[in-house]
């Protein structure tokens, strides 16, 4: 499955050059598939001309669609051209935009190669535009999100922010913009064995290019529908349409596009009966792939071979190409930076809450500067009416008038008030278990320590993390694994009441803060946990018997535990020892013994 990237707007007339209804912006996105040896050249030499004189948007303009031409047609050298000036750029101007542009560019290629951290990239890119306020922009930023996760098939995370990008252009009035989120959204719903959803999706993205008179974009679309059709069974239409992708991703040298309608043509052959056909098509692919470095592929390529040599009967292939596969795929997800990404995740979305708080802030403000406004134009307008002596009943019902305004605005404010404080609250609140999350216990211990003086009876921290956790998700579903972190959550809430404060700063980890506990009592509480939980009744649906923590624990003693990033690695290698020495155990750092 495949993405399709999107160009951004203002550029210089010259390069667009129109084709039937679209605008010149939509001809400038268009080219990038339709011609984009021809716009690289062209943007070259609009870069060159401009020289110095170009503003910051035309130069970020020019080089975006440079980037995203180079990554349609594998140029890397285009590719880094225009990485580095954005990035230069971003740098020299302060330019937010241009920083975004390039991580967006960055973490296209990373997808497409496998490294792993094209997510992060991603991530790191829409925070750097965020709080940009233009809805043109603001759209642009959920678009390449979606797109990144959906190139990734992270389905589930890519969902809503393509929905978001579909309902941004809507509004936008953007056809083009629209039909290439919904192509992403088709993408999800075939990741999630949605096919007729996804077929949905895929001909509402080709009838609105189809109205741009993009036709090339309508055959592109057509390769996503044609797996769907695959999925349910209409084989031969399937065919037709990679077919027709396949010729024109060759014609316009869109080598990594050209690769994915080869694999598809090759199940569909299978599908057909036609099994050396299928081989011959995939096994060319296999070596394409592999001469043109596209190492992020060539696991996806090898495994539906192995698939189709498999069906074919051939047993002994098909089991080198699995194993290819899975020394492939382990080094790869060797390099990747998951906890990193889950991190800039959540960074994305608390950032996204505090936006939210901040413009509820700005209302309140609003409403507070109409409410003076109100009470004073009622002072006034009561005083000129003393002044003229009008009739009373005027005056009383121009005043009850007035005051009923005034108390509207005021409950008014008041709600907004109580609303923007509970956002604040849900900001520190574990959305699953209803404890303190990650940042409220950084907030909490950063706090707790205070000037870093050492008491008699020192704090604690705890670390606790789930045993073989795994299991239960893989056996069980995700729904039951979170019915038993709420569970456990509960459990140690109850623990600690009155001597500390539990929270969940990951998956499955928790940390428990011990003010003032001291070195004993605070191991005594621990090894009270740790056997409180592992007597915690499963709920049903779930296999096992029981569910086991390790607990690292650690004191705040001012010299080896002098800051909150000290003490957090002394708690963690106590539980990463905890882990070694066979799990469901409490382990006292170094400092305890």
């Amino acid at each position: 499955m495949r993405g399709i990237l999107v160009v951004c707007l203002c550029l210089v007339a010259t390069l667009a050059r129109a084709d039937g209804p679209m605008s010149a912006r939509d001809t400038l996105r268009y080219r990038t598939e339709s011609d984009p040896q021809g716009l690289i050249a062209d943007v070259r030499q609009q870069l060159d001309h401009l020289g110095d004189k170009a503003t910051p948007r035309q130069e970020r303009d020019l080089l975006w669609l440079l980037g995203v031409t180079a990554v349609n047609i594998n140029d890397n050298t285009a590719l880094a051209e225009a990485e580095l000036r954005l990035d230069s750029l971003a740098a020299a101007r302060h330019y937010d935009l241009a920083a975004a542009s390039a991580g967006f560019l960055r973490s296209r290629h990373l997808i497409a190669s496998g490294t792993g951290e094209g997510i992060s990239e991603a991530l790191r890119a829409a925070a750097a535009v965020q709080g940009d306020t233009n809805a043109d922009v603001s759209a642009w930023a959920k678009y390449n999100l979606c797109d990144a996760y959906a190139m990734s098939e992270k389905a589930r995370s890519a969902f809503s922010l393509c929905q978001q990008a579909m309902d941004a252009y809507r509004a936008l009035g953007d056809n083009w913009g629209l039909a290439e989120s919904e192509s992403d959204q088709g993408v999800n719903y075939g990741n999630l064995d949605q096919p007729n959803e996804a077929v949905r999706l895929d001909q509402s993205s080709r009838r609105h290019f189809a109205s741009l008179g993009a036709q090339q974009m309508v055959v592109m679309v057509g390769d996503n529908m044609a797996q769907m059709y695959l999925k349910l069974g209409r084989v031969k239409e399937a065919l037709s349409l990679s077919q027709a992708s396949l010729a024109q991703e060759q014609a316009t040298g869109r080598l990594s596009d050209a690769l994915i309608s080869r694999t598809d043509i090759a199940r569909d052959y299978a599908a057909l009966g036609q099994s050396e056909t299928a081989l011959a098509s995939i096994s060319a692919a296999v070596a394409d792939a592999r001469a043109a470095h596209m190492d992020g592929m060539v696991p996806d390529l090898l495994d539906v071979r192995s698939q189709l040599v498999e069906k074919a009967g051939h047993p002994q292939q098909a089991l080198v190409d699995a194993r290819e596969v899975i020394r492939l795929l382990g080094e790869r997800n060797a390099t990747a930076q998951r906890a990193d990404v889950s991190s800039l995740e959540s960074r994305y979305a608390a950032r996204e809450k505090e936006l939210r708080i901040e413009n509820l802030e700005h209302q309140n403000n609003l409403q507070n500067m109409a409410l003076k406004t109100a009470a004073a134009e009622a002072a006034e307008h009561n005083e000129s009416l003393r002044r003229e002596a009008l009739v009373s009943l005027v005056t009383k019902g121009v005043a009850a008038a007035t005051l009923l305004i005034a108390v509207l605005l005021f409950l008014l404010l008041r709600a907004q008030r109580r609303y923007a404080a509970e956002m604040r609250v849900q900001a520190l609140r574990d959305s699953l278990t209803g404890i303190d999350n990650r940042r409220a216990f950084m907030q909490r211990a950063s706090s707790l320590l205070g000037d870093g003086r050492v008491l008699r009876e020192p704090h604690v921290l705890m670390l606790i993390d789930f045993d073989h956790f795994k299991r239960i998700n893989d056996s069980a579903g995700h729904p039951q694994g979170d019915k038993v972190l709420a569970m456990v959550a509960d459990y140690l809430s109850v623990a600690v009441d009155g001597i500390g404060h539990v929270a969940r700063i990951g998956g499955e980890e928790f940390a428990v803060l011990g003010p003032r506990l001291g070195a004993s009592a605070g191991l005594r509480l621990a090894e009270t946990m740790r056997a409180g939980v592992a007597a915690l009744p499963m709920p049903a649906g779930v296999p096992a018997a029981n569910i086991t923590v390790s607990i690292g624990v650690a004191l705040f003693d001012g010299e080896r535990c002098f800051d909150l990033s000290s003490w957090m690695r002394a708690a963690d290698a106590a539980l990463y020892s905890a882990k070694s020495y066979g799990r469901d155990r409490v382990v006292a750092s170094s400092l305890l013994q």
